[in-house]
């Protein structure tokens, strides 16, 4: 007995080292989690409603009327957005992810005052309030299904921003076509601020490599804007709506 024992744990050792041989690779389990691969890219373009300069153009209407005038102002309506990004599985319903977004908004206001400055004179007013919004996201998706070809997957998550904010406030004022030295009315901003957002939407699984995305995503965020000695509020918060390609790798 003692003379097999070292041929049955020979045997032993080839057997267990035949099925191991036979099992599948672990890294290779890891590359997927269903027929999608883990990582995904993805473009999305679309538009943002929502966001409020009400209390700097509230401002610069009040400034028209204590100087004898008047000034109106555009709304900000629905505005172009963009936005690119990464996401990553980390189970069969789970997604870290990261993007990049970037939103135009423009709003226009005239009117008309009585410059302080001596000599006093009438002028007509004309203003564009430019933003450049740009944001970084972190954060998370949770599919309620798993991914596969062919399927629809709808998804909610949401994460935390970085923004940065550059806003641009032009201003011309004319006496009698004339352009007017106004020192002071025309001025360009930039800040860094935090910012919160969900998201939800749901995604078309063309492929294992393509995806159709029809996708909202709610922001919470907002700017100070400092003009005639004051700070006043601008809101970015609003509901961006986008529709979107996943290529996935």
């Amino acid at each position: 007995m003692r003379k097999s024992l070292p041929i049955v744990i020979a045997l032993l050792m080839l057997f267990i080292a035949a099925d191991a041989s036979a099992q599948s690779s672990l890294y290779k389990q890891k590359k997927y989690f269903g027929a999608i691969p883990m990582n995904g890219l993805n473009v999305f373009i679309g538009f943002l409603t929502g966001p409020d300069h009400k209390y700097l153009t509230e401002h610069l209407s009040d400034f028209a009327k204590k100087h004898d005038g008047k000034e109106t102002w555009d709304d900000w309506s629905t505005l172009f957005h963009t936005r690119i990004g990464y996401q990553r599985q980390v189970s069969p319903n789970h997604f870290v992810v990261t993007n990049f977004n970037f939103s135009y908004m423009s709003a226009e206001g005239s009117g008309n005052l009585f410059t302080m400055t001596e000599p006093i004179v009438y002028v007509t007013t004309e203003r564009t309030l430019t933003t450049y919004l740009f944001s970084l996201d972190v954060g998370f998706l949770y599919y309620m299904i798993k991914p596969s070809v062919q399927k629809i997957a709808p998804y909610i998550g949401g994460g935390f921003s970085a923004v940065v904010p550059h806003e641009k406030l032009d201003s011309t004022w004319r006496d009698d076509g004339t352009v007017y030295d106004n020192p002071g009315e025309s001025v360009s901003e930039t800040s860094f601020e935090p910012g919160v957002y969900g998201q939800f939407g749901i995604n078309y699984y063309i492929s294992n490599r393509w995806g159709a995305t029809l996708d909202g995503r709610l922001q919470m965020t907002q700017s100070k804007f400092r003009i005639h000695g004051g700070n006043f509020d601008i809101d970015y918060s609003g509901l961006c709506m986008a529709v979107g390609l996943q290529y996935y790798f």
